[in-house]
């Protein structure tokens, strides 16, 4: 085979030969994060032919490396959807990590990111894959199909445990393969929604350093940027070290009133007030989308209990009061209208953000049979989040409170002891959340020949992923009750109620008034306030041994097989300071601590096996088989198996069928989380009688006993790359099929009760009882607590198409090297089908644009990218597509479920960008993007929990923003 350097147009064809979605030279990705986003690249560099149907699954040394399969030859023969995203896509948009780019396919969701969730205050900063919408922890991360360390944070079931981007430097990056289908037979666990495989570079000679800066046309979101890369060879060429480092900051955006489309303050209210005759809500939809929504705490206070002439007063500045303006609807802690702001005021939209990442690797031939490497690197990321101010719903105020104004007292009732005041604390402070995550890592291998056909390789790879969350500002719940509790001692000084009755827990305690806005100390302030730290330490070992070759031919070829086994271990302990591992916290940063740990023993055999070659019916037709057997000391013995088929009847066209068994086994917190109490009513019915016992009740906590995810998936599909008048040409098509049996989920306390209720006695069996004092009869039983872990009821189904369709061709009118690509690709989502496993229908969450359910996803996202270029320059335009939905497929089915507004508009967005090369060999280049060209506004996508206006996780919340770099070669 030729290995001279291929022609730009004759590499962009190789990627329609090994792609279902196919791009040229790279990825023609839509768009779902703030960052600028790429396109597709047709290869600048002047060239000659190469073998296409090969060359893009070859490595720098040569080898065939298909993601999809172990024994395939080519990405022809690998009967699983492949994407492939080439090194100069990451290069053109200058993308900081690698997430910016992914995020950009319509087949994954940016559902854990910087710009997607400005409310993720356990991991601001980190970067998931998550294909399909099915949560990161179902696609598994590789880099050089290794597997690498997971990020842990110290949450109790609240984040996934996954890979963080944050830890590859994208200078250091050769290509990302992705496979959109399951892949546990080839990779284990985790690979149920498909695998990410990062292609690190092995070889490389000199230096490039490249340096940018960005900035929205607001002045906000500055970004800068400075990395470099370095390689060379040594002793004759038999050795290769190649070095990268990377470090970026992001200085965030400010909350909803830094934006003209925040400022308008959207939000969806619940409308408690529907059937209450004479209310402003009464007949209207029980939820409302609108505008003004601000929040009905009150920033100085509004008394809430029902008492004459106080009810509904709010407390000004001086302490005296006046009727609170409050909106024509309230529901919950918001209303339309009325006086204040958002209750998000203070909150970000997108958190700040710093990383340095570092990676290397030493490669070295020790014969022509036998190499030996190293590998690995070290991140840090840093994300910090403003979050948000001490939200009282409903505050007990007693009667000899000495900050009560005497203009309340007066008309207090002097039978009244107390009452109830609702607060925002926005003058208090804003709470402030700093998360810390290092990772070192680094692997060990050798890989050589064994004669013939026959390779080999081995490796052993160790990571720790330390992870710290530090929290400021962030009110403890007791020290908040003690300190709101105020009165006057012996002296007549106004001191806390537990200082003065000498309660040793409350000792240090500095009185809070609440009453008016600016009337708390710094003194109270201080006392209330906590800082919160903890942390995770979560380390993976793992060895594993490939065997590959050709045992025999059959009369269409050779037949290649790959067998191979691995172990891996994986441990993790949480830490916490005294009061979040007590949940002491008002808000976020409680941990409870644990540890836990598990190992797995796996073995795998693949084989390709070709079936007919140039028959007149047949042409090249092959089969694809793998099966995988793991021993996991917390499930047991688990298989996995995929078998497939790729047919080309005609020379360019193929056409692939593949089906596979997938599974995931539970993560540590899935198993040992303690979870955390809460303390609430719970209606159920106990021996035929319904009852409403206030109960102690967990149901965020792990399960030693839950089982693993079983996902099914099904693939067919058909792929070409034009010959002769329709060279330059190519498209594919692939329509997918996957459903996850037994998930992993935690039920909430009502659906676990509503089961309970209705005769299920599993749920039933998850309560404690006790006599029911409260009757005369003994016998009587009452629900005492429940405890309710990770459980294998929940279902997910998804059906959809990917499509892609990509032309080049040289344009010599431009000028030396003039060309020009276009490139556009699509997944339209057919079904997405969520069962929570509370006995209700499965609801498909297709069309869902909103963000507040899981799965949610819209039905179509696509991209068309236009580059034209010559040796002296480059342009390109990349238009992105999301598709109308609805904010919940859920509204409007229900008379209690309605809405005023359930739709989201579609939205286009369109990004600019270009480079400019000067020097020999083009030794300089100054690259330049303007991201949401248009300044675009989100549609209102708001999340009534969260409190959130806007998707981020679809929609660009920055608006139109600048970035401008340099890069060095030498």
């Amino acid at each position: 085979m030729n290995r001279g350097p291929a022609s730009w147009l004759q590499r962009m064809m190789v990627t329609t030969a090994l792609t279902t979605a196919t791009f040229a030279g790279g990825a023609a990705f839509a768009q779902s994060s703030p960052t600028p986003a790429s396109t597709a690249q047709a290869e600048p560099a002047p060239a000659a032919a190469g073998d296409a149907a090969d060359d893009n699954a070859q490595t720098q040394e040569g080898e065939i490396v298909v993601t999809a399969s172990r024994t395939a030859t080519n990405g022809l023969q690998a009967p699983t959807p492949t994407q492939v995203v080439g090194a100069e896509v990451i290069s053109k948009q200058g993308a900081t990590t690698v997430m910016e780019v992914l995020n950009q396919n319509p087949a994954f969701k940016a559902t854990r990111s910087p710009g997607a969730n400005a409310t993720n205050t356990s991991s601001p900063a980190q970067a998931t894959a998550d294909l399909r919408a099915l949560g990161g922890q179902r696609t598994l991360v590789l880099v050089n199909q290794s597997r690498v360390v997971p990020f842990a944070p110290a949450s109790n079931l609240g984040v996934p445990t996954t890979t963080d981007l944050n830890l590859f430097p994208t200078l250091m990056i050769e290509r990302v393969d992705v496979v959109t289908g399951g892949a546990s037979a080839l990779y284990g666990s985790d690979a149920v929604s498909g695998v990410v495989n990062i292609v690190m570079k092995k070889k490389y000679q000199g230096v490039e350093v490249t340096a940018q800066a960005g900035v929205s046309q607001l002045g906000d979101y500055g970004t800068r940027r400075i990395g470099f890369i370095a390689g060379t060879s040594f002793n004759g060429d038999r050795g290769h070290i190649v070095l990268s480092g990377d470090y970026s900051d992001n200085d965030g955006v400010g909350d909803i009133y830094t934006r003209d489309w925040g400022r308008d303050e959207y939000m969806i209210v619940s409308n408690g007030q529907r059937t209450i005759p004479g209310t402003p809500g009464f007949g209207q939809p029980a939820f409302i989308l609108a505008k003004n929504v601000h929040n009905n705490l009150g920033a100085g206070g509004v008394i809430i209990s029902s008492i004459p002439g106080l009810t509904n007063m709010t407390f000004n500045p001086d302490g005296s009061i006046r009727p609170f303006q409050r909106g024509s609807i309230s529901g919950g802690s918001t209303m339309i209208g009325g006086e204040g702001g958002s209750i998000i005021t203070g909150t970000a939209l997108v958190p700040k953000v710093e990383r340095e990442t570092a990676y290397g690797s030493i490669y070295y031939d020790f014969s022509d049979s036998l190499t030996g490497y190293i590998e690995g690197g070290y991140s840090r990321s840093v994300g910090i989040l403003d979050g948000v101010p001490i939200r009282l719903s409903s505050q007990v105020i007693r009667r000899d409170n000495p900050f009560i104004p005497a203009q309340v007292l007066a008309l207090l009732p002097a039978t009244t002891q107390s009452f109830n005041i609702s607060r925002i604390g926005i003058d208090i402070g804003i709470n402030r959340y700093e998360i810390t995550n290092e990772t070192p890592h680094g692997t060990v291998g050798l890989q050589g020949k064994l004669g013939g056909t026959w390779k080999w390789d081995a490796h052993v790879s160790y990571g720790i992923n330390y992870y710290s969350s530090a929290t400021f500002n962030n009110p403890v719940t007791a020290k908040l009750a003690y300190a709101i509790d105020a009165v006057r001692d012996s002296s007549g000084n106004i001191v806390c109620r537990g200082v003065r009755d000498g309660v040793a827990a409350a000792a240090g305690c500095q009185p809070l008034n609440l009453f008016g806005e600016g009337n708390t100390t710094a003194a109270a302030r201080n006392y209330i306030w906590g800082e919160g730290l903890a942390k995770v330490k979560y380390d993976q070992f793992t060895t594993a041994a490939n065997i590959v070759g050709e045992p025999f031919s059959t009369w269409a070829g050779p037949v290649s097989v790959a067998f191979g086994g691995e172990y891996r271990r994986e441990t993790e302990k949480l830490t916490a300071d005294a009061v979040g591992a007590n949940n002491g916290f008002l808000t976020a940063g409680n941990a409870v601590p644990y540890a836990g740990a598990f190992n797995v023993k796996e073995g795998y055999v693949e084989a390709t096996v070709p079936l007919a070659k140039d028959l007149p019916a047949l042409h090249n037709l092959s089969v694809n088989g793998a099966f995988r057997y793991a021993d996991y000391s917390t499930v047991g013995g688990q298989t996995a198996w995929k078998a497939g088929a790729v047919w080309e009847p005609v020379d360019g066209l193929i056409f692939r069928v593949a089906r596979s068994r997938d599974i995931r086994a539970p993560a540590i917190n899935e198993l040992y989380s303690p979870g955390s109490n809460v303390t609430n009513a719970v209606t159920m019915v106990v021996d035929g009688v319904t009852k409403s016992p206030v109960i102690p009740q967990n149901t965020s906590m792990g399960n030693p006993h839950v089982g693993p995810e079983f996902s099914k998936t099904f693939t067919v599909g058909a792929a070409y790359r034009g010959r002769g008048a329709l060279s330059g040409l190519g498209f594919s098509v692939d329509y997918y099929n996957i459903k996850i049996d037994d998930a992993i989920t935690n039920l909430s306390t009502a659906n676990i009760a509503s089961l309970c209720s209705a005769g299920e006695a599993y749920f039933c069996n998850l309560f404690t009882y006790g006599p029911d004092l409260s009757t005369p009869d003994p016998n009587d039983r009452v629900h005492t607590a429940l405890n309710a872990g990770s459980l294998n009821v929940g279902a997910f189904a998804q059906k959809g198409i990917d499509m892609t369709l990509t032309y080049g061709t040289s344009l010599g009118f431009l000028g030396e090297g003039g060309r020009g690509s276009i490139a556009a690709s699509g997944t339209y989502v057919l079904h997405a089908l969520v069962d929570s496993g509370t006995g209700a229908a499965p609801i498909d969450r297709a069309g869902e644009n909103g963000w507040a359910n899981l799965g949610a996803i819209p039905h179509f996202r696509g991209n068309l990218s236009t580059t034209l270029g010559t040796n002296a320059w480059e342009l390109t335009l990349q238009t992105i597509f999301i598709s109308k939905g609805v904010q919940d497929v859920t509204y409007n089915t229900l008379p209690s479920n309605t809405i005023n507004d359930n739709r989201v508009p579609a939205v286009t967005y369109f990004n600019l960008y270009g480079k400019i090369f000067a020097g020999e060999n083009k030794k300089f280049e100054f690259f330049w993007a303007v991201n949401n060209l248009f300044d675009k506004d989100p549609p209102p996508t708001p999340y009534i929990i969260l409190n959130g206006p806007v998707n981020g996780q679809y929609y660009d919340k920055v608006g139109r923003a600048f970035m401008f770099g340099a890069r060095a070669r030498f």
